[in-house]
């Protein structure tokens, strides 16, 4: 699936869906984008975590499956102990700029809960150690 639409007013992107950890059809959703990832998670209100994180007045933090970031590509793993991601066991805190723009939230399936945020490919690393696994749900 791909869907074209501006972020943080730049002239329209394609993303390319790479995948949902879910049951029912909802999120955690993952999408690519060139040079980062958009990533739609939960959101999150543990004042413990949260004071985990120094937020800049346009970030956010979203939390996520770990099985999510098995539709990565092939050879990307998450960094634990980045100061921009918790490991809290199986889940993920990312922490990264908040996607508000009403053109993006309109063609995305975001509940109250949720909330979408970029994230640089560079926070990632590129390592061998991940088994992706098929975008089909």
């Amino acid at each position: 699936m791909v869907i074209r639409f501006p972020i943080g007013g730049e002239a329209p992107v394609t993303l390319r869906f790479l995948g949902k950890d879910t049951i029912d059809g909802g999120s955690p959703t993952l999408f690519e984008d060139g040079d980062r990832y958009v990533l739609q998670g939960w959101i999150v209100t543990d004042p413990a975590v949260l004071s985990w994180f120094y937020l800049a007045d346009h970030e956010t933090v979203a939390e996520v499956p770990k099985e999510l970031m098995t539709f990565l590509p092939e050879g990307t793993t998450v960094p634990t102990g980045s100061p921009l991601v918790l490991d809290r066991g199986e889940t993920y805190v990312f922490q990264g700029p908040l996607i508000a723009d009403p053109v993006v939230l309109a063609q995305l399936d975001l509940p109250g809960h949720e909330t979408v945020i970029e994230i640089p490919k560079t926070v990632l690393e590129v390592t061998r150690d991940l088994e992706p696994r098929g975008a089909d749900v």
